[in-house]
């Protein structure tokens, strides 16, 4: 099998909470693949070193700011993306929010945060 099939060369990717774990785990296998990334975060500080390892791959990037609980932000991240590389052709959407207390202290308003 060939790995043309994994060759994202020529993709821009958005990566949803790529400060760590997951997301940016995720962020850095679509550079190795190709990709140039647009990587979020609440905190577009925390993005500072990471910005500067996927450079080192020979990958653009550009960090975002991004808090997926208000549609305003999402609206200017996807703005901005497309503005910076001109298309967007992969969405990782990794972030997501948590309530963190027991089980039998959530309460709806508690839930939606989390499911919507």
């Amino acid at each position: 099998m060939s790995l043309d099939l994994f060759n994202l060369s020529g993709k821009v990717a958005i990566i949803t909470g790529a400060s760590r774990g997951l997301g940016q785990y995720l962020a850095r296998a679509l550079a190795l693949a190709g990709a140039d990334v647009v990587i979020t975060s609440r905190n577009v500080e925390s993005l500072k070193e990471f910005t500067q390892e996927i450079e080192s791959l020979g990958r653009k990037v550009l960090p975002l700011p991004l808090d997926v609980r208000e549609h305003q932000s999402i609206q200017n991240m996807a703005d901005a993306a497309y503005d910076h590389f001109g298309r967007i052709d992969i969405l990782v959407n990794n972030a997501g929010c948590n309530v963190r207390k027991p089980a039998v202290d959530v309460d709806w308003e508690d839930w939606n945060l989390v499911v919507d």
